[in-house]
């Protein structure tokens, strides 16, 4: 018995999505490329070093005791009002955050307080905190 032969079927390679695939390859790498151009040119400016650095300016902690018009303690020195205002320039001038914490004797007259607190602005200090003498907590507790 004589059997026949089948034709074998040849293999087929499909060129159109291989064509396909290679466009969008082709379109993806280039897109890319622009980008990293781009990246090449970014224009950045680096600081300079001056010849004479700017001094620092340190933060100040000003303490001030308020106890009565003619006598007021800017950390442990006494002041008037009016040399107060001079003061307290000559220290804004000094530090770049400058605190001031203000306490006030239970005699002071609100008068003295308010001519520290106008000291203050003068002296364009914002950080301005109102604190009770320590004997002063003690009687209130």
């Amino acid at each position: 018995m004589k059997l026949q032969r089948r034709s074998a079927k040849r293999g087929r390679i499909e060129i159109i999505p291989m064509i396909d695939a290679i466009l969008i390859l082709l379109i993806f790498y280039m897109s890319f490329s622009t980008f990293s151009a781009k990246e090449k040119r970014i224009d950045a400016q680096l600081p300079r070093v001056s010849a004479n650095p700017s001094p620092a300016q340190v933060p100040l902690d000003i303490v001030l005791h308020v106890r009565n018009r003619d006598e007021i303690l800017v950390n442990g020195a006494r002041y008037d009002a009016v040399s107060l205002r001079d003061t307290m320039r000559q220290l804004a001038s000094i530090g770049q955050e400058a605190t001031v914490v203000m306490e006030a004797d239970p005699d002071a007259d609100y008068q003295a307080v308010i001519n520290a607190l106008d000291a203050c602005a003068l002296a364009h200090l914002k950080r301005v905190a109102f604190r009770p003498l320590a004997d002063q907590l003690d009687t209130v507790r």
